[in-house]
């Protein structure tokens, strides 16, 4: 009986310390989250969406599009959600990854979730269904591309690594939106996406198709782990089997006007660092840079 006691008693302790840790990254998370976007912009109040549709667009990656129940919200490309789960404490941001008229034209946006160990990535991956209900609340104003008509010709450089193709993505839809409705001019636009492996380069054919419908527009892919073969080297748009470099901005900084062209970086901390720095010694200055260092 004393054995059993005890035995019960290292369970409950056991079951106690568990939901302590649980309880305390769960605010950590959630306090990290707000307290790295504390300075950014955010548009007052949470709106209603449903979940209409749940794709795996990677082997890390899922895509929800959301049906948002509120005619007043918006947001601008770039930007991100507060994302809010009935019955989860802690919440996250994840960036739109559609372009806003999107939203506009059919009341939906599209969020890319990678797999990770925080609670609201974790339902994405393992219990959200379709008509589920969550809340959102836009915010961000370190990426936001939102040029108007009437407004002189800006050359952009998109460079992303991995999810953080997501505001990047939004922005070369965007881009592709304006120039086809001919909304104002657009200027060149430059993109060099990075990822793991060829299944992470998960918008690669959505960046191909604009690409080699708008002249102005190009994108290289690269790959740093996974080597890839001659084939797929020698295609309209390679994939190179090595990191953004140096050499690599260099190149890309050459059809673009050095001396206005606006930069957005997303992606790992290590690599904003690393291409902020590059940038840099080519030239460009610490203004003309638009990151989104809180994920």
């Amino acid at each position: 009986m004393t054995v059993l006691l005890r035995i019960l008693g290292v369970r409950r302790f056991q079951a106690i310390n568990t939901a302590i840790i649980r309880s305390v990254i769960q605010q950590r998370t959630m306090s990290e989250h707000l307290e790295r976007t504390a300075h950014n912009f955010r548009q007052p109040g949470v709106s209603e969406a449903v979940v209409t549709s749940i794709q795996d667009v990677s082997p890390s990656v899922k895509q929800l599009t959301l049906q948002v129940n509120n005619p007043h919200f918006s947001f601008k490309a770039g930007q991100w959600v507060d994302f809010f789960i009935p019955g989860i404490e802690v919440f996250t941001g994840f960036s739109m990854c559609s372009a806003p008229h999107k939203l506009k034209q059919h009341g939906i946006l599209e969020l890319a979730v990678q797999v990770t160990d925080y609670p609201p990535t974790l339902w994405v991956h393992e219990k959200c269904k379709v008509g589920d209900k969550v809340g959102i609340r836009v915010g961000g104003d370190q990426i936001i591309y939102d040029p108007q008509p009437g407004d002189p010709k800006t050359d952009i450089l998109l460079l992303a690594g991995g999810i953080g193709i997501n505001p990047l993505v939004s922005i070369i839809q965007h881009v592709a939106h304006l120039h086809d409705n001919k909304v104002c001019d657009t200027g060149k636009v430059q993109m060099l996406y990075s990822a793991s492996s060829i299944k992470e380069l998960i918008f690669k054919q959505t960046i191909a198709d604009i690409c080699q419908r708008i002249p102005d527009v190009n994108c290289q892919f690269f790959v740093t782990k996974e080597n890839i073969d001659e084939q797929d080297q020698s295609t309209s748009n390679s994939i190179i089997s090595h990191r953004i470099d140096g050499s690599t901005l260099e190149g890309a900084l050459k059809n673009l006007d050095i001396t206005s062209v606006r930069c957005y970086i997303c992606g790992p901390p290590p690599m904003i660092a690393s291409m902020e720095t590059y940038l840099q010694e080519l030239g460009v200055k610490k203004e003309q840079f638009h990151c989104e260092k809180w994920w």
